[in-house]
């Protein structure tokens, strides 16, 4: 989605429990670990009173749903009726928005592998321009190289992507 010019992804981890089925602790695991990992967490909650599965950390925004059914004190959405909606994604919006603009570091470790990845890219098309118009082409694709690093790192990705991706890091049997 893209929210005044930022890239956002949101990821619903909803069924976030305790489970004694080994599988699906699989799936809780990792859904956790991409919560506590995210950048920003919406917590919704059914009720006022009722305390999130993870805890919230400073800037994360808490919401309560249902509110065209109860009268609820502070920041509350209803997906039945809508309201609230345009609030909670100008809250949504601000936070991101303000935390870019401080952001003048890579903070995650993908961060740094992207921007290594495209430092090389570039100064490998730069020695290949150096080594003569033969060479166009390979500084081309160092180029592409830079330019794909560059796109993970701003979040934009395509489907090509995330197959390269999926081939380069995983095992694929017969």
């Amino acid at each position: 989605m893209d929210l005044r010019g930022l890239p956002v992804t949101f990821l619903d981890t909803a069924g976030l429990r305790e489970t004694e089925d080994a599988v699906e602790a699989i799936g809780v695991a990792r859904a956790r670990e991409r919560a506590v990992a995210a950048d920003l967490r919406v917590f919704l909650l059914e009720k006022p009173d009722e305390r999130p599965v993870l805890d919230p950390a400073a800037g994360d925004v808490v919401v309560v749903g249902k509110c065209d059914l109860r009268t609820t004190e502070g920041f509350a959405i209803s997906g039945k009726t809508g309201a609230g909606i345009g609030e909670l994604i100008s809250e949504i919006t601000e936070t991101l928005s303000n935390r870019a603009q401080g952001a003048g570091l890579a903070i995650r470790e993908r961060h740094r592998q992207a921007l290594h990845t495209a430092i090389r890219a570039l100064e490998l098309s730069r020695i290949e321009v150096g080594d003569g118009a033969e060479r166009a082409e390979l500084a081309a694709e160092s180029l592409r190289t830079a330019i794909r690093a560059l796109d993970s790192l701003v979040g934009r990705v395509d489907v090509e992507d995330i197959l390269d991706e999926i081939f380069t890091s995983f095992c694929v049997g017969k």
